[in-house]
């Protein structure tokens, strides 16, 4: 489904697609028959032409410049572009590719094809309406709308427009309108499990890139990790939305480590409970180790072998070890699942069969 807004206007960058004062408010339907002839779905293919991915775009010049996500083309051998009115044009080249921001512009060979213009984002306010263009899913020219949310910064930097406009697989690469029929933003990504808390990169930097274009094969965009610009950086505390545990996160290239705060009466102990992940496609994937008390209540057994007395408070020290994947990571909240037990023979130091469960941690 992770920037640097410049200050709202230190790299402003001079263009006549750039509309120079505002412009009437239209009503959704009005902004809808405006602009969703300029909005496009990709289809990208591998080596042998097989479609592996789908994204949106949006028509930036008349000439063919298309604007889109670095990760909807990254790794492409050849990919289509697909108009509203159902005419196909095949992507000649990119003319120019930022991975850091997350953007690219691609060109087809079309001729007065109708284009958007970009906002200028210092008219651009946390409230203001705006409407979310592209296709999820395939499900092409979907429309929704929703507010600006904020403007955030993640740990790399890089700024980012927050807003509450549904985007799901799909709309990477469309245009976020704003109700004039500019485009305030290009859709990038999302946080899982969340409402509505999707994220666009500020349009000031296509002005940029327009400006510093050059062409080159379709082919020699890498292949990027579509996380990896999303991911917090260094070591952070976060907050179990399930338990109420605090845990240090730490990424350091392919690895991911976690560790559980110890609580208080435990600190001066050798407790633990440490993860420890590798990077495998789009998740994380590893072991959460564990060393932690379980106290347990003698029974009638224990006073007929040892001599304690029934119900005396016992503590034994158990290791456990379970598998855990992390499938989502941004700078507002980490996502995965992890086995655990429902319960714990302490005495024996078993568990129940283990059990994959949800959590959910966000920045403490």
């Amino acid at each position: 489904m992770t920037r640097l807004i410049l200050c709202f206007g230190a790299f402003f960058v001079t263009s006549p697609l750039l509309s120079q004062v505002p412009q009437p408010q239209r009503s959704q339907s009005e902004l809808v028959k405006a602009t969703v002839d300029s909005v496009v779905l990709i289809v990208v293919s591998d080596d042998s032409g097989k479609p592996v991915a789908e994204g949106s775009g949006f028509i930036i010049s008349p000439d063919g410049k298309i604007v889109t996500n670095h990760h909807v083309i990254s790794g492409a051998k050849s990919a289509i572009v697909k108009l509203n009115n159902g005419a196909f044009f095949a992507v000649d080249g990119v003319l120019a590719d930022d991975v850091e921001h997350d953007l690219a512009i691609v060109k087809v060979a079309g001729k007065n094809l109708p284009a958007l213009s970009l906002a200028d984002i210092t008219h651009v306010a946390v409230g203001d309406h705006v409407m979310a263009i592209g296709s999820p899913l395939g499900l092409e020219n979907s429309v929704s709308d929703g507010i600006v949310s904020g403007f955030r910064e993640d740990s790399t930097g890089k700024k980012w427009i927050q807003t509450t406009a549904p985007a799901s697989h799909g709309n990477s690469g469309g245009p976020l309108l704003a109700m004039d029929g500019t485009v305030a933003g290009v859709i990038t990504w999302k946080i899982s499990g969340g409402e509505n808390l999707n994220f666009a990169v500020p349009s000031t930097f296509i002005s940029t890139l327009l400006a510093n274009s050059k062409a080159q094969p379709l082919g020699s965009v890498p292949k990027s990790d579509s996380t990896q610009n999303h991911m917090p950086s260094g070591e952070k505390i976060w907050t179990s939305l399930t338990t109420g545990r605090d845990f240090k996160v730490r990424i350091d290239g392919e690895f991911l480590y976690t560790e559980m705060v110890i609580p208080a009466g435990l600190q001066s102990t050798a407790a633990f409970v440490r993860g420890e992940f590798k990077k495998s496609g789009d998740k994380w994937v590893g072991k959460v180790r564990t060393f932690m008390p379980y106290p347990y209540k003698s029974s009638y057994g224990d006073y007929w072998k040892t001599g304690q007395r029934v119900g005396t408070e016992n503590v034994n020290w158990c290791h456990f070890e379970f598998d855990y994947e992390i499938s989502s990571i941004s700078d507002s909240r980490i996502e995965g699942r992890g086995q655990g037990f429902n319960s714990v023979d302490a005495k024996k130091c078993e568990g129940a069969k283990p059990e994959w469960k949800s959590f959910s941690w966000i920045p403490k």
